[in-house]
């Protein structure tokens, strides 16, 4: 109980009024990564240091003790993954049409609300990927940092085929990668108090 009331202090266990709202700056911190296989290895393709200072919105609600809202998104440079293999991160980004849809864009809708009795729990968020939007449930892990930042670590499997993309194949279709990927990313929040801006 202790960890959570420190986890989640001013967000779920205040005493501010419905639907307030709390502001938090996404730091450069952060990063996203990528996992799949392919029936030789498996292969990560990282973005190590996450560029846009964005911000997101929380909406609190607790008296309803339902999911709170957010309002904010991730928006990665697909040309910035590297799968520390030259070949590796040229086709990733090819499968994943960089040159045609350069961005994949993680809008966040809301995240699960906490009881105090766990520190996982759960929130969706839409994933767009060359020209496809898909909805998904998330898993997360959240933790306090220094200095109020808030920490939280999402993954999720998809598919290549459900946003209609087809991996590279290599030596007459030797090597082939397989169709399921898992996404994980950790967000550093910190939070942007009323009259005051977030450093980065």
């Amino acid at each position: 109980m202790k960890l959570i009331l420190l986890l989640f202090g001013t967000i779920l266990f205040s005493h501010e009024p419905r639907h307030s709202a709390e502001r938090w700056v996404i730091q450069k911190s952060s990063n996203l990564s990528i996992e799949g296989r392919s029936n030789i290895n498996s292969f990560r393709c990282d973005i190590k240091e996450y560029l846009l200072p964005d911000t997101i919105y929380l909406f609190k609600d607790e008296q309803a003790m339902k999911p709170f809202t957010i309002k904010g998104a991730l928006s990665i440079n697909i040309k910035q993954f590297d799968c520390h293999q030259k070949y590796i991160t040229n086709d990733f980004r090819k499968t994943l049409k960089a040159n045609e849809q350069p961005k994949l864009k993680i809008n966040l809708l809301n995240i699960g609300y906490n009881n105090g009795n766990a520190k996982n729990i759960k929130g969706w968020v839409s994933i767009e990927l060359a020209g496809t939007i898909k909805k998904k449930e998330i898993d997360y892990q959240v933790q306090t940092r220094e200095s109020d930042m808030l920490e939280l670590n999402g993954s999720r499997k998809f598919s290549f085929s459900e946003f209609g993309l087809k991996p590279q194949q290599k030596l007459a279709g030797l090597i082939k990668v397989e169709d399921e990927l898992t996404i994980r990313f950790q967000l550093i929040l910190l939070p942007i108090k009323p009259g005051h801006s977030a450093s980065l």
